[in-house]
């Protein structure tokens, strides 16, 4: 017998993965033998449940897409800057990782709540800053640019994260030779650092996009739940399933 087989860390270790791994498949294995023909081909014909589908997936590709572009820059800002107070930007990250997504919402709600209130301040400064707030809330309260708003809060803190720690495992040295060979800072990232990224922006991507995708509490709370016009697919199951 072989070391690795004579290893009871190893086989406790292996049977806990082996454990949760199957979990996880009975998990999915309920859920296929649950859904029959039927209930596929009523959900398939509900034009609201295509409403939603559709909304959900358009919104989730432009969250996406917001999320990696404030993710990109972000994520070096926090891997390559050094001054005091930066782990407070690291952290803000972290906290809305954890935060519950429910959370995210009532707190957009509440941004927008405080803005109409300074709104009627009596400093010239705090009216201005209130009523452009307050014109955002207008804009985003209850629509469809909502949606987008509350799934960009909940997916960017994913895509930076995961980012970060790419532009970690590189470093800067490869930028600081590249830029010794004539390349400034800007084109040293543009040129090195992003092809060399380029899985780890994929994966941000990803993240980013799963996660805008399934939100439903930050989105309920500022975009509402209107059949046709706000419901996003996990709004639409929680009601199917709550009835």
């Amino acid at each position: 017998m072989n070391r690795a087989a004579r290893d009871p860390f190893r086989w406790v270790t292996t049977g806990i993965m082996l454990f949760f791994s199957l979990v996880v498949l009975g998990l999915f294995l309920a859920d296929f033998l649950y859904v029959d023909t039927a209930s596929i081909r009523t959900v398939a014909a509900s034009r609201e449940i295509r409403q939603a589908f559709l909304l959900t997936l358009g919104t989730s590709f432009l969250t996406t897409f917001f999320s990696i572009l404030v993710a990109v820059p972000t994520a070096y800002a926090l891997s390559r800057n050094r001054f005091p107070g930066i782990a407070v930007f690291d952290t803000l990250v972290d906290i809305l990782i954890v935060l519950p997504v429910l959370i995210i919402g009532v707190s957009l709600l509440v941004f927008f709540r405080m803005g109409a209130e300074f709104s009627q301040s009596g400093s010239l400064l705090l009216r201005g800053i209130g009523a452009a707030i307050s014109r955002c809330g207008e804009f985003f309260i209850y629509t469809k640019a909502g949606i987008v708003l509350a799934q960009f809060f909940c997916a960017a803190p994913f895509a930076i994260r995961t980012i970060k720690t790419t532009f970690d495992e590189i470093g800067v040295r490869t930028e600081d030779v590249a830029m010794t060979l004539g390349c400034t800072r800007a084109g040293a990232f543009r040129h090195v650092t992003l092809p060399l990224a380029r899985h780890g922006i994929l994966a941000g991507v990803v993240f980013s996009w799963v996660r805008a995708f399934g939100v439903f509490g930050a989105v309920t709370m500022v975009a509402g739940a209107v059949r046709g016009r706000t419901e996003v697919l996990p709004t639409s199951i929680y009601l199917e399933v709550s009835i």
